[in-house]
């Protein structure tokens, strides 16, 4: 049975793949195949439709607490160790997915039904197949899926802390945060904030100077981001204009920018039209926030920087630069792909020519 992965659900439009780099921010005046994994049979499940359930941003920030409490709580009971980028990496690929078919087999179910070994074969795929489409932001998230890419240091013990990770993080509620097909629903909180807060000590946190932003806070600062923007352009045109380029020097997870694309939203913009950057010198965090660009439809042109905004006034050009060699990299890759395969469609043929 085929899991309902829409590995490229958040990156449908053609926007969304960079062929590629994005150019460079300006003011308005202004490794593996893409198959979805098999797994073991699971009992048929009732149909429900894929949105998922729909959710106050209130709702949705508690449900987000909930989710990082419950993860935190699996993880450390389970004795999963200092690592914490291995959680927080499979929440982080678990919002990478959603429900393809609304009358298919459910998507949790199928997901718990699996082994611990399948599991992790299929996170492998999840960041596989958003690399071939978003290398930018999949490398700036690496940190929380390269541990999948050294199977012989993943024993029985680490396969069972994913498995009760994953079944956390489902039965909180990660896929009705961020599995609805509508962007906006799945923009409503950070999923994964919570989770990097609490399973962080509070010595790293201040060591880092990381601190949770209340959510309405970070709702009046997007406000705030928008209200600079329509200072910037034309006396004819006011309000924020596509092209635009929205920058958190300080960004965390991305919430200051989820904000701004939430109140675009609702002013009629498409975020994806605007150009979006950020830092932040918390590897984790920086990698959270590449793969909430993805969540969130940011668009193509984002460009998350892992750096000290302070020291280094270039890093978002560095990070930009950075991107585009790693498309490059990737098309290099995918170009050699297609040759190979197209070599032994070829070979195919023949031998059966012959053999005729």
């Amino acid at each position: 049975m085929d899991l309902q992965l829409d590995l490229f659900a958040a990156l449908a439009s053609e926007s969304e793949q960079p062929s590629k780099p994005a150019p460079a921010p300006r003011r308005a005046a202004a490794p593996t195949t893409t198959t979805r994994p098999t797994v073991a049979a699971a009992p048929a499940p009732c149909a429900k439709p894929a949105a998922g359930r729909r959710f106050s941003d209130e709702g949705a920030h508690r449900t987000a607490v909930a989710l990082g409490e419950a993860v935190a709580g699996a993880w450390h009971r389970a004795h999963g160790g200092p690592d914490m980028a291995v959680p927080i990496g499979l929440v982080a690929a678990l919002t990478l997915i959603r429900q393809r078919d609304a009358h298919g087999p459910d998507l949790k179910a199928q997901i718990l039904a699996q082994q611990p070994r399948e599991l992790i074969e299929m996170y492998r795929q999840i960041w596989a197949g958003h690399w071939q489409a978003r290398p930018d932001l999949i490398d700036r998230a690496r940190v929380l899926h390269e541990w999948l890419n050294a199977p012989g240091e993943i024993d029985d013990h680490r396969a069972y802390c994913v498995e009760v990770v994953t079944e956390a993080a489902l039965k909180a509620g990660i896929l009705d945060l961020t599995g609805h097909p509508d962007a906006i629903e799945r923009s409503r909180t950070d999923a994964l904030s919570h989770v990097i807060m609490l399973l962080r000590s509070d010595g790293a946190r201040q060591g880092l100077g990381e601190f949770h932003t209340p959510p309405s806070v970070t709702t009046m600062l997007g406000e705030v981001m928008l209200a600079e923007l329509s200072t910037e352009t034309t006396m004819e045109a006011k309000g924020p204009q596509a092209g635009q380029h929205i920058h958190d020097p300080a960004g965390g997870s991305g919430g200051m920018l989820r904000a701004a694309a939430q109140a675009l939203r609702w002013r009629g913009h498409d975020p994806a039209d605007f150009q979006w950057s950020m830092v932040d010198i918390d590897p984790i965090a920086a990698a959270c926030a590449a793969v909430n660009a993805i969540v969130w439809g940011l668009g193509p042109n984002v460009v998350v920087a892992c750096d000290d905004s302070l020291a280094n006034p270039r890093a978002v050009e560095d990070a930009r630069a950075h991107a585009r060699a790693v498309i490059a990299h990737r098309n290099q890759v995918m170009g050699t792909a297609r040759m190979i395969a197209a070599v032994r469609r070829t070979q195919a043929l023949l031998e059966t020519a012959v053999a005729a």
